[in-house]
């Protein structure tokens, strides 16, 4: 291979040559270069024949971008070993398992996976025929007590998203626990008092539309690859001969089941190199992740070889981290919370030794900003944004929030400062823009003499120039018209505008758009929408959301036969309806996000995971969204439900316990409370280490301006900002 210069953290780890290895890394130590080193020099050197070598990872961007590393290292060094490694997710292997020999756990050659898209929709019909059968009096019985109709309408909204969540961790438990519909059944009488009676019927259904469509969700293909290892030992055989060596990426993030199967495949080479950060395990409380898997193997690994040196972030950024992971460590209060983090300090890159090195501001560019209310965070931090934009325009800026709403709200903000910006996170106002455009097309198709409903449908959708001089007035003018005279050019011919102009040609596209349109036959809807997709001449991302649209409308007309455009309409304009949701958030991160010089980005803490930015802002700093306590409010307690059902889903957990007679005398609401402190210690260290040069941790008294002055409404600060604060003060002084 040609001659790289690694870095003394990295030698160790590119001298492995076989035996299980553990390589804890910190944030930007390049742990993606020398996992594609590593196997390219495996590769090189022949290390694998026997063999292949299997790298492992948990998103499909990933795999992609180990592929094309690993590829570009063979090409330079023209070594053709492209059948000599695999990489793919952990899911995929368990397809691949489950395929060699499906008769092992009674499946046929035909099962086909059902992705999170399918699962999520057929979840959701579940759940609403649940309700529509009976279960609503059972769903509202969940929710406090409340005259206000307002309010009354807000509990509802926040449930029906807390009751998705509920019910498919409770499923994803039940499968893990190896207890089906008929199982839970036969375990729960008809006098049952816990929530897996309301469970149990949506479980069922779950359970037979899978079945009926031949379909496995993914929580089913890692149990039944397991299953089908343990019982086979052909099959096991023949994996583990197959994989001379396995590599595993993140594996802060793998839970038990994954963790058995990579182990079982790994037995008899027994070269096993698993790779992740333990301070960035931040899935625990919505998943089945748990850092705990890797913190074993850490101690039970042949070798231990820690990658602590990061060439990302300025000495001043490593410091702070540093500071967050000693306070927590050594000095917090919650000893139970001591271990949240492990204690690896971040080193900088050493100097003028040829390594990429740490950017290195003129100046110390950490600061915390406290505000009265939330609007006031947002909107100075926009304008701190815009300033920094003007005189840095090739600077990249991170706005990290704790919820999904509050993107919005950032988002809002940001057009309003006329600043371009990329939201990650489902309820993207740009990414919804084309679903809003469809509706207002057939919103127009439902109501075709409507001429407000039809200037509507070609501003919005065809006529793309905000500003454009003479654009209200044109608009205004055709109001004048009929709908059919402007569709079919009737008696329009004094229509005055430059024809030259952005107005006119989107006026004149979306006139013949919605004519064709019009005429499209209304007797399949999935085709329709594809239809109108195709007249809207989108990107490749949206392409890929109209194909997932139309393919969710196909699905629901196979289940109501009865289905009719205004159905189709009051699906697409729901901005709550979590399958679309869903679906932008998948598409658009298909192949990845990557934030480009001078960008914007919005996202929640969570997203910005695999991430970094120059300038990063660490917004909603206070208790409730970072808490150091038991004692405190905490975001997984539901507001909105009654007293003793808080924490629905650590109920269930403890019923199925229960049921099972297992940890008997375990107090699961404080250990949950405990596993939330932990998790958002390790959320805030990620926020802290995707900034490269510059850092802004802030937070603000009040939600709103309504609850000024009520102390019982203060919003107090998280104790690791005042920790924090402390520190960058001190640096201040020192640096002035």
């Amino acid at each position: 291979m040609n001659n790289i210069n690694y870095r003394e953290d990295q030698l160790p780890i590119i001298s492995y040559e076989n035996g299980t290895m553990a390589v804890p890394a910190v944030p930007g130590a390049g742990k993606t270069f020398i996992v594609t080193n590593l196997v390219a020099k495996l590769l090189c050197e022949n290390k694998h024949k026997g063999g292949k070598i299997l790298i492992l990872t948990y998103m499909n961007s990933a795999v992609s971008n180990f592929k094309g590393r690993i590829k570009k290292i063979l090409q330079d060094n023209e070594i053709k070993e492209e059948n000599s490694y695999e990489v793919m997710t952990i899911h995929s292997l368990a397809v691949k398992i489950i395929k060699e020999k499906p008769e092992i756990v009674m499946l046929n050659d035909e099962f086909n996976i059902a992705d999170d898209l399918q699962k999520n929709i057929i979840l959701n019909e579940c759940i609403n025929n649940f309700k529509l059968n009976g279960g609503q009096r059972a769903f509202v019985w969940f929710l406090k007590d409340q005259k206000d109709n307002e309010w009354k309408d807000r509990m509802l909204d926040a449930w029906e998203n807390g009751f998705y969540d509920l019910v498919g961790n409770a499923i994803g438990e039940l499968k893990y626990n190896d207890i089906s519909p008929f199982d839970l059944e036969r375990m729960i009488d008809s006098d049952y008092k816990g929530i897996l009676k309301i469970i149990l019927p949506i479980y069922k259904e779950y359970d037979r539309k899978l079945k009926q469509h031949g379909l496995l969700d993914y929580d089913d293909i890692l149990i039944l690859a397991h299953k089908a290892l343990t019982l086979d030992e052909g099959l096991r055989n023949k994996f583990q001969s197959r994989y001379k060596y396995i590599f595993e990426d993140e594996c802060q993030d793998s839970n038990e089941i994954q963790g058995k199967i990579i182990k079982l495949i790994s037995k008899e080479n027994n070269n096993l190199v698993r790779v992740g950060d333990i301070n960035q395990s931040i899935t625990g409380t919505f998943s089945s992740s748990d850092p705990k898997y890797f913190k074993e193997f850490i101690r039970e690994a042949d070798n231990c070889y820690r990658m602590d040196m990061s060439n990302r972030s300025s000495k001043d950024i490593i410091d702070l981290a540093n500071r967050l992971v000693k306070y927590v460590t050594k000095e917090f209060n919650q000893i139970e919370c001591r271990e949240a983090l492990e204690a690896m300090d971040i080193k900088t890159v050493p100097e003028n030794m040829g390594y990429k090195e740490n950017p290195k501001p003129d100046v110390y560019s950490i600061n915390t900003k406290r505000y009265i209310t939330w609007k006031d965070e947002v909107e100075k931090t926009v304008t701190y944004a815009k300033n920094i934009k003007k005189k840095y325009p090739d600077k990249s800026i991170g706005i990290l929030v704790p919820y999904n709403e509050q993107i919005t709200q950032v988002a809002r903000v940001l057009i309003d400062n006329n600043l371009e910006f990329e939201e990650l996170g489902p309820n993207s106002l740009n990414k919804r823009r084309m679903l809003v455009n469809i509706s207002y097309i057939i919103d127009f198709i439902l109501n075709c003499d409507d001429i407000e409903k039809l200037v509507l449908a070609l501003d919005k959708v065809f006529i793309h120039t905000d500003n454009e001089l003479g654009k209200s007035d044109f608009l205004e003018l055709i109001k004048g018209y009929t709908t059919e005279e402007l569709i079919y050019n009737e008696n329009n011919k004094d229509l005055i505008i430059d024809t030259n102009s952005d107005v006119y040609k989107g006026y004149i596209k979306g006139i013949n758009a919605i004519k064709e349109i019009l005429e499209y036959p209304i007797t399949r809807l999935d085709l329709l929408i594809l239809f109108i997709g195709e007249k809207l001449e989108l990107e490749k991302e949206d392409r890929a959301v109209i194909d997932y649209v139309s393919f969710y409308i196909k699905y629901l007309s196979l289940e109501n036969v009865n289905m009719s455009l205004i159905d189709v309409y009051e699906i697409i304009s729901n901005t709550k309806n979590r399958v679309f949701n869903y679906i932008i958030d998948v598409v658009y991160e298909m192949n990845g996000y990557e934030p480009e010089p001078g960008s914007i980005t919005v996202c929640n803490y969570h997203k910005s995971k695999g991430l970094e930015w120059d300038c990063v802002f660490l917004l909603g700093l206070v208790q409730y969204n970072f808490p150091d306590n038991t004692k405190q409010k905490f975001q997984s307690d539901r507001w909105y439900l009654k007293d003793r059902y808080k924490n629905p889903i650590v109920i269930v957990k403890s019923e199925i316990d229960n049921i099972l007679n297992k940890n008997v005398g375990t107090d699961y609401m404080y250990q949950s409370k405990i596993d939330v402190i932990n998790e958002k210690i390790r959320l805030l260290y990620v926020g802290i280490t995707r900034a490269k040069e510059m850092l802004i941790l802030s937070c603000s008294s009040y939600k709103d301006e309504t609850e000024i002055g009520k102390k019982n409404k203060e919003q107090k600060p998280s104790i690791y900002i005042n920790e924090l604060e402390k520190h960058i003060q001190q640096k201040r002084s020192i640096k002035a």
